[in-house]
């Protein structure tokens, strides 16, 4: 099982990987998320003040999944579409995404095209199961967000990313590890922590590739909110990496049983929505 990271490994990390401040747009999000009296209006000012994440929230409310062929030109038509909640869950990944793509190599905003794709698989699969925490469209946006870091800071870890393709969920850390010293779990860790995301949603960044994560008795390393948010991004990751045709995702038949137990879905069910999802994100 994955432990916490030990405050020697933890700043070591820090002093050799830059890690962008938290912005002051997420400190106001994050207050919004308890505020009895939030609105629309009040959202829409807020991500109003920013330029760039103005841009990236249209662009997710403009993809096949979620615009489904509607034109959406404005910041409030984007929240009536989506709504209060998956725009604060929605938005505070987006703020990432904009501090981490500036002036950065193309892999990096390749990376996030396909962070953004999975995201809104997610919030489709969501819907489907219709009990889960509000978390888990951010985490699947979130979750990989080390990957992000890693590309700055590391010139060949580009090529980790084909070879982490072929791997089992398990190995991915293991290369991650032998090549570059740390991996984008732990990374993404940190910067979870570094944002104030709650605990649980940096914990099930830190152990999403964990053979235990899906573990439900006390020794388990998450509480249910985390299990599921794993699951989610999971299968999220499932559809898109099998969306073109004979490309394999390595880690699934290891992976599959756990996460559409915990998600509920048989097989087949599973199966036939992701051949939907399929003929939706290529058709449009």
């Amino acid at each position: 099982m994955t432990t916490l990271i030990h405050p020697d490994e933890r700043d070591q990390l820090l002093k050799n990987l830059v890690i962008p401040p938290r912005p002051g747009v997420l400190d106001k999000l994050m207050a919004l998320r308890n505020d009895p009296d939030i609105n629309l209006h009040k959202l829409g000012e807020i991500i109003a003040e920013d330029v760039a994440l103005s841009a990236a929230m249209l662009k997710a409310a403009n993809t096949p999944i979620i615009g489904r062929g509607r034109k959406i030109v404005s910041v409030q038509q984007a929240l009536s579409l989506l709504g209060i909640k998956n725009v604060i869950s929605l938005v505070s990944g987006l703020v990432l995404r904009t501090r981490l793509s500036q002036d950065s190599p193309p892999a990096i905003e390749r990376f996030w095209e396909r962070a953004m794709l999975q995201a809104m698989i997610s919030a489709a699969l969501c819907e489907r199961i219709r009990v889960i925490p509000e978390d888990c469209q951010s985490f699947a946006l979130f979750h990989g967000c080390g990957i992000a870091v890693m590309l700055m800071r590391y010139p060949g870890y580009e090529r980790t990313l084909q070879l982490i393709a072929m791997a089992s969920d398990d190995r991915i850390g293991k290369v991650e590890q032998e090549l570059h010293g740390t991996r984008h779990d732990v990374v993404g860790y940190l910067v979870a922590r570094a944002r104030n995301m709650p605990e649980t949603f940096a914990k099930a960044i830190l152990v999403q590739h964990d053979p235990d994560v899906f573990d439900t008795s006390e020794q388990g390393p998450l509480d249910h909110d985390g299990r599921m948010m794993v699951a989610v991004a999971r299968a999220s990751f499932n559809v898109w990496r099998t969306m073109t045709a004979g490309r394999e995702d390595a880690g699934w038949e290891q992976r599959k049983a756990a996460v559409l137990d915990y998600l509920g879905l048989a097989e087949t069910e599973f199966e036939d929505w992701r051949d939907e999802m399929h003929q939706r994100l290529v058709g449009d």
